[in-house]
């Protein structure tokens, strides 16, 4: 998705407690400009964090290798 230069930038002010790293993680994640508001918007308050697929946003995870999602898809 191509982002305007200026929403951006107003994106990146607003959520300034987003790593930059996240933030354009973020971007390539986002399906529409309301979409990205979405997903910033959910950002947990703490850490750490991992992309959750089926709800298409970040979340908190104590399962930073996210081991039981693989023993998960190897068991079904």
């Amino acid at each position: 998705m191509m982002m305007n230069a200026d929403l951006l930038q107003k994106f990146k002010e607003r959520y300034q407690k987003v790593h930059p790293l996240i933030f354009l993680r973020s971007v390539e994640r986002a399906k529409s400009n309301g979409d990205l508001f979405d997903i910033l918007e959910g950002f947990p308050d703490k850490y750490p964090v991992v992309w959750d697929e089926d709800r298409h946003c970040w979340a908190l995870s104590d399962d930073l290798l996210q081991s039981r999602r693989f023993e998960e898809n190897a068991a079904g």
